[in-house]
C-alpha cells in the first residue's frame, strides 16, 4: 500500500527525518544530453613528437637485425610492437655462469660484436636497444676481467705444487663470483620508484592481441535499432542484447551459442538486468512490437546457462510508451514501471509484492541492486511531490524517503546501493548528485558544474554503458572540460559531498570512463597517431594512475565506444552501436 505523506516540509535541503518510517539503504535512464568529449586534435599535430609511442615502419625496422624487448617505465606506454614479438615488460636477466672445475681446460668463446647505440632516433624503442647494448657492453667487460683473474692464478712462470695450486684457485673462484655477481646488478633496472609503480597486473600492462569479433546471430529485422540494451559477461559466454535478439557468443571463440526465444511474435527486447543472479538467471524485458513507442511490459526470466525461458510476467495492460527496468537478485525479480515496482520469486515467478507510490497517481522509475530497491518517486497529491524511496528487496517495505525539495525538472536513479540519485533543474548549473547513507542518513550534495568542465554522470549503475561507478560509499567518474583542457578523473564521498581526489587525463584526445576493475577506475583512450588505443587504470583509493599496454593498429575508438568487460583472461568490447563497431570483439594479452 502507498504510505501516507507527511505534511508539508520547509525549503532547506537536505530536510530532517520527521514523519519518516524506519530505515534500511543501481537505475538509470537518459535525461540529460552528454556532454561533448574533447575531440581528437588533427593527426600530425606537434604535440606528439615527444610522446613514448612509436609505431615503426616495415622500412625502418629493416635497418636491425634484432629489436630489443622494450623496458617499462612508470606513466609510459610500451611501444606497440609486431604481432610477432611479444612484449615481456622486463629487462632480461642474465643468467649467473656454471662454473666448471678450473683445472679443466677452457675454451674461451669468441666476443660477440655489440651494437653501437643510435643516439639520433629519440624513440623509446630506440632508448630501450641502447639500454640493452650499455648492459651487453658491461657484461662483457665483468667476463672479460674475470677470465684474466681466473687466468692469473693457473698461469705462472713456474709450475706451482698441488697446495698452492688449490689455494690459487679458490682464491679465483672467489674472485670469479664476485665478479659475476655485480655483472648480475649493474644489468637489473636501477630505479626501484619505477618497479613500483609499474602496473601489477601483466594481463593490463603488456599489449593485446585480437582473438574474435562476434557474428550475427540472426539477420536483424528491417530497421531494427542497433542499439546496446545490455550485456553479461558470462563463465564461458558474452551475452549481447539489442533490438535484434538476446544472444550469447562463446566466450573462446566468439561463435553464436544460443538466443532467448521472444515471449510473443513480433516482440522486441527493451531491457536487460544488470547481471545474473548466483543460479544463473537473468531478466529480459520485450516490447510488444518493433516500434519504440509500444510499451516494454513483457518479461522473460532466462537460464543464462541454457538461454531457455524460466517464467514470464506481463508488467502492465498499457498499449501505449511505457518504460521498465528490471534487476535480479539472489531469491527475487524486481521490475520497476512506469506505474509501480513488482516483485516475484526468482525460481518460479511467484508473486511476492507490489508497490505504487507514496501517494495517487504517482509515476515511478528507479531499480534494485542487493537488499534494496530505490525508487524516484513522483506523485500528484504528495509533498514535496519528488521523493527517493528505499524499499526493503524481501518484502517491498519503505526502508526510508527523504523529499527532494530543490524542485527538479528530472530525476534519475544512478545506483541503489549506495543511494544516488540525479537531479536536473531549469539551468544546466541546477544539475545535482545527491547520495545517502543505509538508513538514509542526510544526503552528500554534489554539483555537476564543477572545475570548469561537468561531471560525466548521466549514465549510472542500471544502464546499459554506465559513465559514472560507485564502490562503497565513493563515486567516480570524469570530470569533461568546458574547453580544450585535459579531462581530469575525480572520485567523492558520497555521505559529505566533498571530493576525495582528482588526478588529469595525460591523454590527448577523446577518453571515456568504462568500468571498475581490481580496485581501479578503467580509462579507454582512442587511438591517434603515435598512439595506440588503449586503457589506463586510476586507483580508488588515492586517484595514482597506471598506464596498460595498446591494443592493434585500426582498433580506433572502439574500446570507447561502448561497454568494456574484463574476465575470462580477456578484455571485450562491447559496442553501443553495433552497426558502426560491430557485435563484440575480444582481446587477449600477449604471451
Amino acid at each position: 500500500m502507498a504510505q501516507d505523506p507527511p505534511p508539508a516540509f520547509g525549503q532547506g535541503y537536505p530536510h530532517g527525518s520527521d514523519g519518516q518510517e524506519p530505515a534500511g539503504y543501481e537505475y538509470q535512464q537518459a535525461w540529460y544530453p552528454q556532454q561533448p568529449q574533447t575531440q581528437p586534435e588533427p593527426y600530425g599535430d606537434g604535440q606528439y613528437q615527444q610522446q613514448p609511442w612509436q609505431w615503426q615502419d616495415d622500412q625502418s625496422q629493416q635497418q636491425h637485425v634484432q629489436q630489443p624487448e622494450p623496458v617499462y617505465q612508470a606513466g609510459y606506454y610500451a611501444p606497440y610492437p609486431g604481432d610477432t614479438q611479444p612484449e615481456t615488460g622486463y629487462d632480461p636477466i642474465p643468467q649467473p655462469l656454471a662454473v666448471e672445475d678450473p683445472t679443466a681446460p677452457v675454451d674461451e668463446p669468441a666476443d660477440e660484436p655489440v651494437d653501437a647505440p643510435e643516439t639520433s632516433d629519440p624513440s623509446p624503442r630506440r632508448a630501450a636497444r641502447s639500454r640493452s647494448a650499455g648492459a651487453a657492453s658491461t657484461s662483457g667487460s665483468v667476463l672479460d676481467r674475470a677470465k684474466a683473474a681466473a687466468g692469473a692464478v693457473l698461469s705462472s712462470e713456474q709450475t706451482p705444487a698441488k697446495r698452492t695450486l688449490l689455494i690459487r684457485t679458490a682464491a679465483g673462484i672467489a674472485a670469479l663470483g664476485v665478479l659475476v655477481t655485480a655483472g648480475f646488478v649493474a644489468t637489473r633496472p636501477h630505479s626501484s620508484a619505477n618497479a613500483a609503480a609499474a602496473p601489477t597486473d601483466t594481463g593490463f600492462a603488456i599489449a593485446h592481441n585480437k582473438v574474435w569479433a562476434a557474428q550475427p546471430a540472426a539477420a536483424a529485422q528491417p530497421g531494427a535499432d542497433d542499439t546496446l540494451i545490455g550485456s553479461w559477461l558470462l563463465s564461458d559466454a558474452l551475452v549481447r542484447a539489442d533490438s535484434s535478439g538476446v544472444h550469447a557468443y562463446d566466450l573462446a571463440s566468439g561463435k553464436p551459442t544460443w538466443s532467448v526465444a521472444a515471449p510473443a511474435a513480433g516482440a522486441v527486447p527493451c531491457g536487460l538486468s544488470p547481471t545474473v543472479n548466483a543460479a544463473g538467471l537473468g531478466g529480459v524485458l520485450f516490447r510488444t512490437a518493433a516500434d519504440p513507442n509500444s510499451p516494454c511490459t513483457q518479461l522473460s526470466v532466462v537460464d543464462s546457462k541454457t538461454g531457455k525461458t524460466a517464467w514470464t510476467k506481463s508488467l502492465s495492460g498499457a498499449t501505449g510508451p511505457y518504460a521498465a527496468h528490471v534487476a535480479v537478485t539472489d531469491d527475487k525479480v524486481v521490475a520497476v514501471g512506469d506505474d509501480k515496482a513488482i516483485a516475484w520469486a526468482a525460481a518460479d515467478g511467484k508473486d511476492a509484492w507490489q508497490y505504487t507510490g507514496q501517494g495517487k497517481f504517482c509515476s515511478l522509475s528507479g531499480s534494485a541492486s542487493g537488499a534494496t530497491v530505490l525508487v524516484h518517486s513522483s506523485c500528484a497529491d504528495s509533498t514535496p511531490a519528488d521523493q527517493a524511496v528505499a524499499l526493503s528487496v524481501s518484502e517491498g517495505k519503505v526502508l526510508w524517503w527523504r523529499g527532494l525539495n530543490n524542485s527538479p525538472k528530472t530525476v534519475t536513479v544512478l545506483s541503489a546501493e549506495p543511494a544516488v540519485v540525479l537531479t536536473t533543474g531549469d539551468k544546466p548549473t541546477d544539475a545535482r548528485v545527491f547520495g545517502w547513507g543505509p538508513t538514509g542518513d542526510p544526503a552528500g550534495e554534489i554539483p555537476v558544474a564543477a572545475g570548469g568542465g561537468r561531471l560525466d554522470v548521466a549514465h549510472g549503475s542500471f544502464d546499459a554503458v554506465p559513465g559514472v561507478f560507485f564502490q562503497g560509499h565513493t563515486m567516480t567518474t570524469t570530470l569533461l572540460p568546458d574547453g580544450t583542457g585535459p579531462a581530469v578523473v575525480a572520485s567523492y564521498d558520497l555521505s559529505t559531498g566533498k571530493q576525495l581526489w582528482q588526478t588529469p587525463v595525460s591523454e590527448k584526445g577523446a577518453v571515456s570512463a568504462v568500468g571498475i576493475d581490481n580496485g581501479a577506475l578503467v580509462l579507454a583512450a582512442d587511438e591517434r597517431v603515435g598512439q595506440p588505443a588503449h586503457l589506463s587504470r586510476f586507483a580508488l583509493t588515492n586517484g595514482q594512475e597506471d598506464v596498460g599496454g595498446g591494443f592493434p593498429p585500426d582498433t580506433g575508438s572502439l574500446l570507447g565506444s561502448g561497454r568494456v568487460l574484463t574476465g575470462g583472461g580477456k578484455v571485450i568490447a562491447v559496442p553501443t552501436h553495433s552497426t558502426t563497431f560491430g557485435l563484440a570483439t575480444a582481446y587477449q594479452a600477449k604471451g
